[in-house]
């Protein structure tokens, strides 16, 4: 998560404390809203038949890294490895058992790509369904390092990804 908290700013000016205090101030508001908002660049751990289904975990795309270098590849069976992302994943998805069928995609309004990286190799998405990509089909037991992408440089989007085992 720390490679999202540099792309933030504070919600307020920052006063040294005893002025944070004199305005009436405090860290309250802040703990609040992050209460109220759904937590973003979660991991999750799922195994087959796992309810509910789509796990859906939010995330803020892009980065400086072309994705390529993630992968280590230009190209994969599952399509081409373009865009940029950060250096850090975005999400380790773990799988407890082998899966017949798994789907991740993501769902964005603007253009995202992604990288996958886990047991057996790497694969790459850019585009399958409209802007946004998505890799399906059977996967190993293990952990899966995801990186989601904005295909251009130093641009950066909300996304929500949906894993589900439904086909």
């Amino acid at each position: 998560m720390n490679h999202f908290l540099a792309r933030l700013r504070p919600p307020f000016s920052v006063l040294p404390l005893p002025l944070a205090v004199i305005f009436g101030m405090t860290l309250a508001p802040q703990k609040a809203i992050s209460q109220i908002s759904p937590p973003i660049f979660e991991n999750v751990t799922v195994s087959p038949r796992f309810s509910p289904d789509p796990v859906t975990l939010r995330g803020i795309s892009g980065g400086s890294l072309p994705a390529r270098g993630m992968s280590e590849r230009e190209e994969t069976a599952t399509g081409p490895c373009v865009g940029f992302v950060d250096g850090p994943p975005d999400h380790v998805l773990t799988l407890t058992d082998f899966f017949d069928f798994l789907s991740v995609e993501i769902q964005s309004s603007e253009d995202t790509t992604l990288v996958v990286k886990g047991p057996g190799g790497a694969w790459c998405n850019d585009d399958i369904s409209g802007r946004n990509p998505a890799i399906a089909g059977q996967w190993q037991a293990g952990s899966y390092f995801i990186w989601v992408g904005s295909y251009q440089q130093h641009e950066y989007y909300p996304y929500i990804m949906r894993v589900t085992q439904i086909r």
